[in-house]
This record gives C-alpha cells, sequence and structure tokens, in this order.
C-alpha cells in the first residue's frame, strides 16, 4: 500500500482527532447507549434513542478506523519552510484573472480540507499548482469551468 503523506501539521490534527473519537466521543456514544438502555428498562427493541446512539457508534467505530489505517501508513513530509516551486507542504497564494487572491496549502489527499484552504494535490486546483513557480500563470480545469491563476508567493 502506499504511503500516505502528511505534513506535521497535518499529522498532528489526525492524531488529535483519533485521540477524541477514542477517548471524548466513544465514552460519550457509550453512555448514551446506557442510558438508553435505562429508559426503556433493559428492551432496547424499541428505542429510538438506543438505535440512534447504536448507529453513531458503528460511525464513530468506522471513523476511529479508518484514522488508524491511516496513520499507520504515514510518511511525514518535512516541513523546509523554502519552496521555490510549487510542492506538497507549500502555502501558496494565487490571483485570479478578476484580482481576488486565494491562500492554499498543498497537501494530501488524507488531510485535504478545501474550507481551510487546505487543497488535494490531485485537486483540479492542486494539479495545476505542482511544480510551478512564483509569477507562472497555470489553467486550472474544473467543474465549474476554466479558471486562469497566477502564482503570487510560494513559502
Amino acid at each position: 500500500m502506499a504511503k500516505i503523506r502528511l505534513t506535521p501539521e497535518g499529522l498532528t490534527r489526525l492524531q488529535a482527532e483519533l485521540e477524541n473519537l477514542t477517548q471524548v466521543r466513544r465514552i460519550d456514544v457509550a453512555e448514551r447507549i446506557r442510558q438508553a438502555r435505562e429508559e426503556s428498562h433493559g428492551d432496547s427493541g424499541d428505542s429510538t434513542a438506543y438505535e440512534d446512539a447504536k448507529t453513531d457508534l458503528a460511525i464513530l467505530e468506522q471513523r476511529i478506523a479508518e484514522l488508524e489505517r491511516t496513520l499507520a501508513e504515514v510518511e511525514v513530509v518535512p516541513d523546509t519552510g523554502v519552496h521555490s516551486e510549487v510542492s506538497l507542504g507549500a502555502h501558496v497564494v494565487v490571483k485570479d484573472s478578476d484580482g481576488e487572491q486565494d491562500e492554499y496549502v498543498i497537501v494530501d489527499h488524507a488531510e485535504a480540507d478545501p474550507r481551510l484552504g487546505r487543497i488535494s494535490q490531485t485537486s483540479p486546483v492542486g494539479h495545476a499548482l505542482i511544480g510551478h513557480r512564483k509569477g507562472d500563470e497555470v489553467t486550472v480545469e474544473a467543474p465549474a469551468g476554466e479558471r486562469r491563476l497566477t502564482i503570487v508567493e510560494i513559502r
């Protein structure tokens, strides 16, 4: 299996999520199951609260297993702090044709979160930026249409 490449920041975030799920959320859901069982006097077959809690537990355990698999296959990308071209872990400021600027951190898919500006190297924008330098103009083929971006800064 291929290694999952994470930035040091991404590794810390995934480890913290795993710890929260196993040390806090799992206990909370187990308590909800216990309470629902008590409220239904041991007859959990008719309890919506019990079924909801069991469903939440299954989803929680699935996410825990996914994080454990991911963390077992991690290769941490060293943060050199210097990027002459866009690569994994780089912070990139781009300007579009309207003059609007966006900042992205280029990451592997396992730590991508576009809402936080962390885009996958395989996303349309990430893929278009990889390997380019400050001042380069790139064309992004995105589902919403073609975009032209100019790389303003790489750090």
